[in-house]
């Protein structure tokens, strides 16, 4: 029986092998680089969503107070932290323990507060970048 020398010899094949081995370690470092980005958003989101509906459940039971207020026929502002806003006008800041607050206004008619704002937006100032490193076109 006649034997076919192998065209290609073992130093082809140990290096088809490490580039295999190469490339299943780098995407395994990929995916679990991914999975610790993944956790760190869900954790950073899951504190976000705690802290809205902590403030949420807070101005709440202030807009609970301020309908009792109202009931009662006694002056909103009363109430600790509600300022007069205009005629008939009222609002409230609740704090949030993640930098942002709800902002509720609300208007006083007929013995009844319809609320006109429930805003929870951050309470930190927004500082724009300089105008200098954005492209502003040609000139032409």
């Amino acid at each position: 029986m006649k034997k076919y020398p192998s065209r290609m010899g073992v130093g082809a094949s140990s290096i088809l092998l490490i580039l295999v081995v190469v490339s299943l370690t780098l995407f395994a470092v990929l995916s679990l680089v991914q999975a610790r980005a993944d956790a760190a958003l869900t954790e950073k989101t899951a504190l976000s969503v705690s802290a809205f509906y902590d403030a949420d459940a807070r101005a709440q039971q202030m807009l609970a107070q301020l309908d009792g207020a109202i009931t009662a026929g006694q002056d909103p502002t009363a109430i600790d932290g509600v300022t007069r806003t205009g005629e008939n006008e009222y609002a409230f800041t609740i704090g949030s323990f993640d930098g942002h607050t709800l902002d509720v206004a609300m208007q006083v008619e007929n013995g009844r507060a319809d609320v006109t704002r429930y805003r929870y937006e951050s309470a930190q100032e927004w500082v724009g970048e300089s105008t200098d490193t954005v492209w502003q076109g040609d000139g032409a």
